[in-house]
């Protein structure tokens, strides 16, 4: 299971659901979205079908909104973006025949989620995987820096030489590495949930037997 959801690549990137739509999974595109102050309902949609989740993110008429909860097939419980996840839920605007597309960018993050476990030196293999991680707040802004390098960088592999496309995948080629150096990561060694030893990215410090 990643460490980062959709929603959480909002609050470093609010357009990258919209920009490089191209790189994304796109798993619901319909036209028919009814939406009622934190409802919206579709009788073209099938969510559950398409796996949208809890965490994910809807377009609605371009903008990105939240999933809260998945109601029905047609139905999702969702928000205008919020500053946190703990924040209520902000009503969106009103409104019928709306476009609506749900797309997701989880198999990158999945992608930059293994690759972390790795380099923190956590293998499923060695019963010690992603359950060992204490710091799970860090793990989350790392997994999500290095999902939004990697979005980028396949963006302008496609687009050629398009210079904003090339600029933010440079920004976060370079935000990705620096917070991989910077970042100490606690973990829990014998499952009593606190963290065993701090690790940085590739090598490993004890502080507690």
């Amino acid at each position: 299971m990643n460490f980062s959801q959709d929603r959480d690549l909002l609050a470093y990137e609010p357009n990258v659901f919209v920009e490089v739509p191209f790189t994304a999974q796109e798993r619901v595109s319909v036209a028919d979205g009814l939406v009622s102050g934190n409802t919206l309902t579709s009788v073209e949609a099938d969510f559950v079908t398409a796996g949208v989740e809890v965490g994910g993110v809807v377009l609605i008429e371009r903008v990105a909104h939240e999933v809260l909860a998945v109601i029905d097939a047609g139905t999702l419980s969702m928000s205008a973006v919020r500053g946190r996840e703990a924040d209520a839920a902000i009503a969106a605007k009103a409104g019928e025949q709306l476009s609506v597309r749900v797309r997701t960018f989880a198999p990158q993050a999945t992608l930059v989620h293994d690759l972390l476990l790795r380099l923190l030196g956590l293998s499923e293999e060695d019963s010690l995987g992603e359950e060992a991680v204490v710091s799970l707040g860090a793990m989350m802004r790392l997994e999500c820096l290095g999902t939004l390098e990697m979005v980028y960088s396949a963006a302008a592999s496609i687009s050629g030489h398009h210079e904003a496309v090339l600029a933010k995948a440079a920004l976060y080629r370079e935000r990705f590495r620096r917070a991989c150096r910077e970042a100490v990561i606690g973990v829990d060694l014998d499952g009593d949930g606190r963290a065993n030893e701090r690790r940085r990215l590739g090598l490993v410090s004890l502080v507690r037997s």
